[in-house]
């Protein structure tokens, strides 16, 4: 089943999308401007809605592939499927919590059914009036173990990118590339690398790339890892994509996600269900992993070395909350790339390097603004 979510009834900057209770898809996320554009800058793989093209053999969140949704324990492993149950399971609608979305919010909450590592795992959606975002928060009562986590957005940019971040430690590629059999697909960048903040990096061919401006090839599959300054308590991603009429920006909690990973996917991929047609496609994936460690997704160690935390450490005497957001606004004319998004408790203050800004209402409570 399939919610629809909307605040258009209360704000010039009306919000609306749907929830896939049956996997936790969140598609056709649409912001409409005060000019009455309509800005909807979340993809959705071009078989996920076609009712002929069905692969039994392959993971509900594959099948289903779209907009945003939420991994535990991200990267799947062992008998869980890939991103977990959070992305292949059912979600139960719950009545909101009292006073849980003040100011004439509007709010949803749902509980999925089976429990991750012994925890209850809830989500909850709130839209703010004037607010172009979407917020979210997962919570986790009790449990055991140690999980990876994150967010799993993803926009289509056909026109191309200008990305941005919060100020990161290192940039770096995993241990091993997302395509290594060439009879499957293909990896441009090498594997594995690391450089002092997001920059150009090494492909295979040994030129340099500027992975800050996507695509920057075509009929590839590539991954790249940024990872926090352990003192950051916010960080923030943006895109810029101009042709394509959006500026997606996403603000997090970056003591529960320490880690930026962009996937791209651009046509690298030769097999069903991808058939080289997924193309132009961007994954913004907050996380909490051990990829900015060791390449990989899970870790039993809480903590890396460069001081950040690879997951979620669960407790049967504890609930962990994870908080995220994100929105997007009509690209300002003229603008090329964002310099900083300055985050305050009743706004955000979106920055281009010529200087120019914008400011967007925010509900900075919900990170504890």
């Amino acid at each position: 089943m399939t919610d629809t979510i909307s605040n258009e009834a209360m704000t010039n900057t009306p919000v609306s999308f749907e929830f896939d209770r049956h996997g936790g898809m969140i598609r056709n996320f649409t912001m409409t401007s005060p000019t009455g554009a309509a800005i909807k800058p979340l993809h959705t793989a071009p078989w996920a809605l076609d009712p002929v093209e069905i692969f039994d053999d392959i993971s509900l969140v594959e099948q289903k592939l779209s907009g945003d949704f939420f991994c535990a324990p991200f990267g799947g492993g062992g008998a869980e499927p890939i991103h977990g149950n959070t992305a292949n399971g059912h979600w139960s609608p719950l009545p909101p919590a009292p006073d849980s979305a003040p100011d004439n919010a509007i709010s949803a909450a749902y509980q999925l059914r089976k429990k991750v590592k012994g925890a209850v795992v809830t989500k909850q959606f709130e839209l703010h009036p004037g607010d172009p975002l979407l917020y979210q928060r997962h919570q986790f009562s009790g449990g055991e173990g140690h999980l990876p986590v994150g967010h799993h957005a993803m926009i289509c940019v056909p026109g191309g990118a200008s990305l941005s971040f919060s100020e990161k430690q290192f940039a770096a590629t995993p241990a091993q590339a997302p395509e290594p059999d060439a009879s499957r697909g293909t990896s441009l960048l090498k594997y594995p690398q690391k450089i002092d903040g997001p920059g150009p990096l090494e492909m295979q061919s040994g030129e340099r790339v500027d992975f800050c401006n996507y695509p920057f090839a075509e009929n590839h599959e590539d991954l790249v890892i940024m990872a926090e300054r352990p003192s950051a308590r916010l960080g923030w991603t943006a895109a810029l994509a101009q042709r394509d009429g959006f500026l997606f920006f996403a603000i997090k909690d970056a003591t529960a996600l320490p880690e930026t990973l962009l996937w791209m996917s651009n046509g690298g991929r030769n097999y069903a269900p991808w058939l080289s047609r997924h193309k132009h496609v961007l994954g913004i994936e907050e996380v909490a992993t051990s990829c900015h460690n060791n390449g990989v997704f899970a870790s039993a160690v809480e903590r890396s070395p460069y001081g950040l935390p690879q997951g979620l450490a669960l407790s049967t005497d504890r609930v962990a909350t994870i908080n995220y957001a994100f929105g997007a606004i009509a690209p300002p004319s003229g603008w090329t790339k964002i310099s900083d998004i300055q985050i305050n408790a009743d706004h955000l203050v979106l920055l281009d390097v010529s200087g120019d800004t914008r400011s967007v209402t925010f509900h900075g409570a919900h990170f504890g603004l």
